[in-house]
């Protein structure tokens, strides 16, 4: 892993629509992103698994079948050398919320996913860092040890 570089988003949702809003939702943010979108937690893993060792910022829905997001957040929350994995939701639910931190999910956003809310994950993010281009895009990149 360097410094600088790209940090790709991973997102996990059983509803395929999800994932075309929710990279919409993105790039009418500014935010330029690899992109990866898994519909069940045991893609997600594989993948993650492929990646042994690269950093990521992975976003579950909170409601994947069969407790899903939860079975991703307890296998993934120690995986990820650089790098958050989290949920967000349609509501605010403060219990869910906590039991998902509990299980290491960094963070729990309520949708829609804006670039202030992702902007607030990456600050929390081990490792992560927010980097603005010229052209105002933000890029998700690995901190730069001097920051």
């Amino acid at each position: 892993m360097s410094e600088g570089q790209r940090v790709p988003i991973i997102l996990v949702d059983d509803d395929p629509d999800e994932h075309f809003l929710f990279r919409a939702d993105l790039e009418d943010a500014g935010v330029d992103f690899d992109f990866h979108a898994f519909t069940k937690a045991e893609e997600a893993l594989e993948h993650l698994r492929a990646q042994a060792g690269q950093a990521a910022l992975v976003l579950t829905d909170l409601s994947l079948a069969a407790d899903g997001a939860m079975q991703l957040i307890r296998e993934t929350a120690d995986m990820l050398p650089v790098g958050a994995i989290g949920v967000y939701s349609g509501t605010r639910n403060p219990e869910a919320e906590q039991r998902y931190r509990d299980a290491g999910a960094r963070f729990y956003i309520v949708k829609p996913v804006t670039r202030q809310k992702l902007e607030e994950v990456i600050i929390e993010a081990p490792g992560l860092h927010a980097e603005r281009r010229e052209d105002g895009s933000l890029h998700i990149v690995i901190k730069p040890a001097d920051l």
